[in-house]
């Protein structure tokens, strides 16, 4: 384990080592005669947008990032909106962590896809997209992932109820399902208690 990193370390902390100045030592810099505050504020808008990443992801971005260099020597940081279109590939944020977006589901239009019983599918949508479905093709595409997801789970359970073993994947991914539908409820419940 690298000496740097203690148990203190924060996010912020872990991005800067991981990103910030590996990138920096590669050459990143700004333009000369930008202000100090506004290059840390730039820095920090980078480190907080990269901060719910794992270190494996982590380090796909500074590779990706290596790239994205701005200016003829391709060697200054790369707008705010470069880095975070290139997180939302790579890991989108959490809709917890987007209020803006977020208090969709504490709408009534979250009821709504509770009550449909495609809320896990369409928070799962708003969460790599970031915006709602735009066309009816797109809602009939929530609701047969939806379908599909009510069937994955019940088949799922019903094995793991009759002691058949469903198989390491299959649990999993029911795992990785419940916990998405607990997300997008407690943001509805959220709604409906204020």
């Amino acid at each position: 384990m690298n000496d740097r990193v203690t148990a203190s370390e924060t996010n912020r902390d872990r991005v800067r080592r991981l990103v910030i100045e590996p990138l920096a030592e590669t050459g990143f810099r700004f333009k000369q005669g930008t202000d100090p505050d506004k290059a840390k504020a730039h820095l920090n808008r980078i480190t907080d947008a990269l901060a719910h990443m794992s270190d494996e992801e982590l380090d796909r971005m500074r590779a990706s990032l290596q790239t994205k260099g701005e200016g003829s020597s391709r060697c200054f940081w790369p707008a705010s909106a470069t880095v975070l279109a290139l997180a939302e590939v790579c890991h989108p944020r959490p809709m917890e962590d987007v209020p803006a977006i977020a208090s969709w589901f504490r709408s009534a239009a979250g009821r709504e896809a509770l009550a449909a019983d495609r809320l896990a599918a369409e928070f799962r949508f708003w969460e790599r997209k970031k915006r709602p479905p735009l066309n009816e093709a797109e809602r009939r595409k929530i609701s047969e992932v939806a379908a599909e997801w009510r069937r994955r789970a019940q088949y799922v359970s019903e094995r793991q109820r009759d002691g058949r073993s469903p198989g390491h994947d299959e649990l999993e991914w029911l795992r990785w399902f419940e916990a998405l539908t607990k997300r997008a409820q407690a943001l509805v419940e959220g709604g409906s208690a204020a």
